[in-house]
């Protein structure tokens, strides 16, 4: 990849300029030199000089078709080239093409993941101990990729970080992620944040939360296919006291990032029409997938709760519920139950007690499923999926990657078995590396859990105004 300094500025062309002498000299890490009257001579430009070659223009659909495939970083950078460049870049249409890009890279070979170590301020405390000061406010995201699989020399790299006031914020629950974006709830407010741009945005505490309560509220964070742009759902009680059997009235408000359409004040929390039909558990992230976010239902006192999910639709902000697989093994609990997003598709994943195997069920329409056991997977304790590995993953085909705890492993469908060299201890086995001249990295200590994505990079904008292309 061309460093920034081979481009070139021209203000009263449209097209990008590539100064290929420039580029090649950077490529050969030719040096400069010091003439006595210390002026910075370029050695190879004043030898070639006469002989410079130029590409005078690129394109426009050219450049639009280069720059979908870099890094998003690199994206940032390059917004500085030229104005035409900028336009290409801010374009929400070029964003959208290079959030499929991203995408597509990603289902293909899913080998980049995001992980954010979620720290104990005290390491000898229970969670019940910590009261409003359980986690550090200190927030790393560190991208690592597994295209090579080997646990001895694993490093990954911090890609943002961010550090709030102490005591801003106490407990926090899972990240979720959709489409680049990241949310973190934590008991006081929820936060939003782009790792690969490095924005973040604060959202406003919830003014309609009753009780008092130390763990973050239910949230979850997806896309409203019908306008594109993204949205924070989060849960509030309605009552300061829980009525006569546990039972909990709550509701529901909206935030839309980037602000939203007439009449949607995206700058505030937005209350929706309808109430959730039933009280969700409390200090869980929802998952998202196909337009809607799913919550557990707490079924405490509940006379016939249904066995299934809450499910909230992110475009008409209403509810339904999606059931568990009909043939489910009546002796599984909820809390025995793992659901994500995996391909696309809501996967429903339980140890069978019976068997004592590990069954991955899959279905392609979230709201109405038509549940298919997936995957038979001959693993005596639980875990859960991060990615399936198809013909195009580096890290092997014909398998698919779980994790357990703090460990991450590969299953092989043909040896119906765990790779022994490929499991992976994210506290022991994995180097953080910083940024700078921080080459050794270092294992961080008094972690809770470490938060792990399957991540696809975008420049999808969360401080400053976004009008998506639908």
């Amino acid at each position: 990849m061309a460093p920034i300094g081979g481009w070139r500025r021209r203000r009263h062309r449209a097209s990008a300029t590539f100064d290929i002498g420039d580029w090649t000299k950077r490529e050969r890490g030719e040096k400069r030199s010091t003439t006595a009257s210390g002026l910075l001579i370029d050695t190879a430009v004043k030898r070639k000089r006469s002989t410079r070659l130029q590409l005078k223009t690129i394109p426009e659909e050219l450049v639009f078709e280069i720059l979908i495939r870099l890094p998003v970083k690199s994206l940032v950078r390059f917004k500085t080239v030229s104005k035409a460049w900028q336009a290409i870049i801010s374009d929400p249409f070029f964003i959208r093409a290079q959030l499929g890009c991203s995408k597509q890279r990603q289902r293909q070979d899913p080998s980049s993941f995001l992980i954010t170590p979620q720290v104990l301020l005290e390491p000898d405390c229970t969670a019940e101990d910590y009261g409003v000061k359980a986690m550090s406010t200190d927030i790393h995201f560190y991208r690592w990729n597994l295209r090579e699989f080997d646990c001895s020399s694993s490093t990954t790299t911090l890609t943002c970080r961010r550090r709030f006031p102490d005591g801003e914020f106490g407990a926090v629950s899972h990240l979720a992620h959709c489409d680049g974006l990241v949310l973190l709830p934590t008991s006081t407010k929820a936060y939003v944040f782009n790792p690969a741009t490095g924005d973040a945005v604060a959202l406003p505490a919830s003014q309609r939360n009753m009780l008092r309560n130390v763990m973050p509220l239910p949230a979850g964070l997806g896309l409203d296919a019908s306008t594109g742009r993204y949205k924070v759902a989060r849960f509030f009680f309605r009552s300061r006291k829980i009525k006569r059997g546990g039972i909990v009235q709550m509701g529901i408000e909206v935030f839309t990032i980037n602000g939203g359409g007439e009449g949607d004040n995206g700058s505030s929390w937005r209350e929706t029409l309808v109430d959730p039909p039933y009280p969700v558990v409390s200090a869980q992230t929802g998952t998202q997938c196909q337009g809607h976010l799913l919550f557990f239902i707490d079924k405490r006192n509940q006379e016939h709760p249904p066995n299934g999910l809450l499910c909230f639709s992110l475009q008409d902000e209403t509810f339904g519920v999606t059931l568990f697989p009909s043939n489910m093994e009546p002796t599984v609990d909820d809390e025995d139950i793992c659901v994500k997003e995996l391909d696309g598709e809501l996967c429903c994943t339980y140890l069978s007690k019976s068997s004592q195997q590990l069954l991955i069920w899959m279905t392609r329409d979230a709201l109405d499923p038509q549940w298919a056991c997936r995957y038979v997977i001959n693993l005596p304790y639980k875990c859960h999926p991060m990615a399936s590995l198809g013909s195009m993953a580096s890290l092997g085909s014909g398998g698919i990657l779980l994790r357990r705890g703090n460990f991450i492993f590969r299953y092989d469908f043909e040896v119906n078995g765990i790779i022994e060299d490929e499991m992976f201890d994210m506290s022991k086995d994995l180097f953080y590396l910083g940024t700078g001249k921080d080459t050794l990295g270092h294992v961080w200590k008094n972690v809770s859990w470490f938060d792990t994505i399957c991540y696809s990079e975008s420049l999808i904008p969360i401080t400053q105004a976004y009008r998506p292309r639908v």
